[in-house]
């Protein structure tokens, strides 16, 4: 059986405002659940009371579900990979929402799809994650490519509305991503 794919909030924006929740939904949608957290589910919430247009797209999702609320046999352990996120800092509230997810994922097995920068370096050094299991938007365009979900002219459109949007993709891409990158 697959294991569930696990998004922060700032992915999930990347999609909503390309327009393209839909790639998520094509890619990981069949995957079992937790897709987000209830954290995660904050974040993307409160953009939206803040006016973020494309936050609204993402909290109308069905195939996001219900977002995993920690128990309190979880916190201890979220609360030490917060830590980690934040370098030592636990009174930052930073990095929550990929805390948890991280946790969550190692938990069930299944990917962490971030593209924060910090965490997806953070999340590859984890031994419950590793390079294998750490997935960002660029990723997740590829395997919509391999897929057949869309063309490599549409993940190149994707990735350069989320930039001329101002929004940030992995350090790691090149500034122009083209239909060839894919």
């Amino acid at each position: 059986m697959p294991n569930p794919a696990l998004h922060d909030a700032v992915t999930l924006q990347h999609f909503a405002v390309a327009g393209r929740l839909d790639v998520l939904d094509n890619c990981h949608g069949h995957l079992p659940m937790p897709r987000w957290t209830d954290t995660v589910h904050d974040e993307v919430e409160a953009g939206h009371h803040r006016g973020y247009a494309h936050c609204g797209p993402v909290l109308q999702c069905g195939w996001l579900g219900t977002p995993v609320q920690p128990s309190a046999s979880d916190l201890r352990k979220i609360t030490r990979i917060h830590i980690g996120l934040n370098e030592g800092r636990p009174e930052s509230d930073s990095h929550l929402g990929e805390a948890e997810s991280i946790y969550f994922a190692e938990k069930t097995g299944g990917l962490f799809v971030t593209d924060d920068n910090g965490a997806y370096d953070f999340a590859q050094r984890r031994p419950g994650l590793g390079p294998a299991r750490v997935r960002d938007t660029v990723y997740v365009l590829r395997d919509a490519v391999a897929n057949g979900y869309i063309t490599r002219g549409d993940a190149a459109a994707c990735a350069a509305t989320i930039r001329a949007a101002g929004r940030h993709l992995l350090r790691t891409h090149p500034a122009t991503l083209t239909a060839s990158d894919f």
